[in-house]
Parts: structure tokens; C-alpha cells; sequence
């Protein structure tokens, strides 16, 4: 039984050892994302597992080719660290945006999977995004959204 404890409690350390030093990856990100939407992504922790996260883009979700609309997004993420540099992260947040013919407002998840390296200023993170829009469709678009893929290349400010 000691044993056991013991094994335990040393996995436990190693943990905290780990989840220590991966916090450490960086306090602010801004760089460019590709997926939907596409555009500009920005990252800022503002506690040791909390992350606010700003893109600003064009989403191309809708069925129409020839509609483009400009989104806003921001969401609250939260980390969980596996090693130094790799984290899982998920959270939800808001979208509003629109274009010709078009206004858009989603509520949204986001989860997803980043790396930032430990001896060079960048980050990767690929995410999936999906949203739910309340608006009627005489208006702007209604319903469920599960294509909202993103893979994300940042440089670490601080």
C-alpha cells in the first residue's frame, strides 16, 4: 500500500513539475490563421490556465461562394498542459460580423491542441470551432455549424 502512495504521490510531483515549466511558454501570441474563419489571431493569457483569444477574419462558411463575411470573434479558453511547450486547450466564445446580405452572431466552442517551442518564438495550433447562429434566415443564417477548422502560426511576443 505504501508503495502505491508513493508511486502516486510521484507522479503527482512529476505533474506539477511539468505543468510548472509549460506554463512558462509565452504570456502573448499574434500571428495568422488559416481554416474558417481566416485572418488575424491574437492570444493573451490572463491567468496561469486562462487565455482570451481575439481573431479577426473572413469566414467563408456559408453556402453561397460569392458570400464573404468579415467576422469578430473572441473567446475564453482554458489550458491544461501534457508537456513542456504542448497543451490541450477548449472555451467559447462569440462571433459577430456580416457582409452583402449577410449579418452573422454565433455562439461557439473551440478545442483544440497547440505547441509553442521552447527555444524558438513560435506557435502552432490546430482547433475545431463549431457554433450555433440564433438568427432567422430572412435576416442572416440560422442553425449549426460543424466545418469551422483552423490551423494557427503565431509568434511568441512575451
Amino acid at each position: 500500500m505504501l508503495k502505491k502512495i508513493g508511486l502516486l504521490i510521484s507522479f503527482f510531483t512529476f505533474g506539477l513539475a511539468t505543468d510548472c515549466s509549460a506554463q512558462d511558454n509565452y504570456i502573448n501570441v499574434i500571428g495568422i490563421r488559416g481554416g474558417n474563419p481566416t485572418g488575424v489571431t491574437y492570444k493573451h493569457f490572463i491567468t496561469r490556465y486562462s487565455v482570451i483569444e481575439g481573431i479577426a477574419g473572413v469566414n467563408f462558411t456559408y453556402n453561397d461562394p460569392k458570400t464573404l463575411a468579415f467576422a469578430l470573434t473572441g473567446l475564453y479558453e482554458y489550458h491544461i498542459y501534457i508537456t513542456e511547450g504542448l497543451n490541450l486547450f477548449g472555451g467559447a466564445g462569440l462571433s459577430i460580423g456580416g457582409g452583402k446580405k449577410l449579418f452573422l452572431l454565433n455562439a461557439e466552442l473551440i478545442g483544440g491542441v497547440e505547441y509553442t517551442f521552447s527555444n524558438f518564438p513560435i506557435n502552432f495550433s490546430l482547433d475545431y470551432k463549431p457554433y450555433y447562429s440564433p438568427i432567422h434566415r430572412d435576416f442572416g443564417v440560422k442553425g449549426v455549424g460543424f466545418n469551422e477548422f483552423g490551423l494557427s502560426i503565431r509568434y511568441v511576443i512575451e
